[in-house]
């Protein structure tokens, strides 16, 4: 059901800046309304809740542009500064390799179909949770997953996480839509009010994914760097991959 208790330091995760590369599919701009009434009925039912310090909103929401449902994390989030190329990068390789490789894997793949259907406040982090929502998407995301996690790690340094090489977890997905900031007066009991709340599915089909070097753990803009692969597009009919030098990674240890 989640946690009980508030945490602090959960909440600083989500306001302070955490760089990291993290490859993810934003939201359709077409699901823009749907997901925000959904925050809507979140804040009314916060409503009924008193925070610590009243005059204190209890909830920071993601703005539309920070929707996202993340496929895989290159680097953990770290909070001294950009990632960095002698960190991410193993000797000898050619960082451009990363682009060859995602462009490589994605070309072709066909759009991936999730299906949301599940709202949950666990880390103090409300999410949607879902899982793709056909055969196809499944089939389209484990293979991506799979040969990613097998290419990549030959010539770069992941920080991954349990879920990223778990092949039983690569058909479930989720969706933050924000966080709590602050203590509220019954922690416990706003849980399972919303663990109890019956919403109705949101369907996101994803045309695209992006690699973000990003400035927040939110994924909040502006970003440091990033790079679009299209799901869509022909086998070798789209040209060459994409610069690695537009991430805009520091160039070495510091």
């Amino acid at each position: 059901m989640g946690r009980s208790e508030f945490s602090a330091s959960a909440a600083v995760k989500d306001l302070e800046r955490r760089w990291g590369l993290t490859l993810v599919s934003f939201a359709p701009s077409g699901a823009a309304a749907r997901i925000l009434r959904l925050q809507q009925l979140v804040q009314k039912l916060l409503d009924g809740h008193l925070a610590a310090d009243p005059d204190e909103p209890l909830v920071e929401f993601y703005d539309v542009e920070q929707l996202h449902c993340t496929h895989l994390t290159l680097t953990r989030s770290a909070a001294w500064g950009p990632v960095r190329l002698a960190d991410f990068v193993k000797p000898g390789t050619d960082p451009q390799q990363l682009c060859d490789i995602l462009a490589r894997e994605t070309e072709g793949l066909g759009t991936i179909t999730v299906t949301l259907d599940r709202l949950e406040l666990s880390d103090n982090g409300f999410q949607l949770t879902g899982a793709c929502a056909d055969g196809d998407s499944v089939a389209r995301r484990a293979r991506l997953l799979r040969r990613l996690n097998t290419r990549l790690a030959r010539s770069f340094n992941l920080g991954r996480r349990a879920w990223d090489t778990d092949p039983a977890r690569h058909g479930f997905v989720h969706m933050r839509l924000g966080f709590m900031k602050r203590p509220c007066d019954d922690y416990k009991a706003l849980v399972g009010q919303v663990a109890r709340l019956s919403i109705d599915p949101i369907t996101l089909s994803f045309a695209d994914i992006t690699l973000v070097h990003h400035r927040y753990r939110s994924l909040r803009a502006p970003h440091a760097g990033s790079l679009r692969f299209s799901l869509n597009g022909r086998p070798g009919g789209e040209g060459a991959a994409p610069s690695f030098e537009h991430l805009n990674l520091s160039p070495g240890a510091a």
